[in-house]
């Protein structure tokens, strides 16, 4: 097990994509820590305390400091713990285009997907998520080593891996319960399938099943 002065906990709500990606993170790390599952229908007062400008899962604590935001959180788990598993690459360039990627993911592509199950399943947000996934392809092609392994990292899973992963099980449920109809993208694909498998995946993420409930529950029909 990696260790940095551990004393870490998690604040984190199981169907939070933006939860499931510190797991990972932590898990691939290896590193031990104390998860608080919140409920964010009835704040608790750490989180409150911890992230007053947002209210919002997840956040890391780290020897008593907060840290917030998951694609912040997982950069600062690669340089507190870099010995194990590291995420992001060592040249400068490709750092720069993981950052680059990472920041049209959580702007472009989970705006696109927030906006599809919102939607009730709308078809044309439906394709404007396949398109913004049609680009995440092309970053897979020029980053990416397909004789390598299915992530950007090659065999082993990045930075940008961790935070595509919590796709591997949400694609799968809104395809199953509101319709999705996934791009055709098959380096994509073969990436989310590769992450599921993942043992660090196993534990990081929750079944499809049981994200199938939570979604029939929150958003279908909606």
């Amino acid at each position: 097990m990696a260790s940095r002065d551990q004393e870490v906990t998690l604040l984190s709500a199981w169907p939070s994509p933006f939860s499931m990606r510190v797991k990972l993170a932590l898990a691939l790390k290896g590193i031990e820590h104390e998860d608080l599952p919140q409920d964010l229908g009835n704040k608790s007062k750490i989180l409150l305390e911890s992230n007053p400008v947002h209210k919002k899962v997840p956040v890391l604590i780290h020897k008593g400091k907060p840290i917030l935001e998951s694609a912040i959180i997982v950069h600062y788990i690669d340089e507190v713990w870099p010995e194990t598993s590291p995420l992001l690459p060592q040249d400068a360039f490709l750092r720069a285009q993981h950052r680059f990627w990472s920041d049209f993911m959580d702007k472009k592509l989970f705006d696109s997907w927030i906006r599809f199950l919102r939607s009730n399943g709308d078809a044309a947000v439906n394709e404007e998520f396949n398109q913004n996934c049609l680009l995440i392809e092309g970053a897979l092609a020029e980053l990416g080593s397909e004789e390598e392994g299915p992530f950007f990292g090659g065999a082993s899973m990045s930075f940008l891996d961790v935070l595509l992963a919590p796709y591997a099980v949400w694609i799968p449920g809104a395809e199953q319960v509101m319709g999705l109809k996934p791009a055709k993208c098959p380096r994509f694909h073969k990436l989310l399938a590769a992450a599921s498998e993942h043992p660090s995946a196993k534990v990081a993420l929750p079944q499809v099943e049981k994200l199938k409930k939570f979604i029939r529950v929150h958003f279908e029909s909606k």
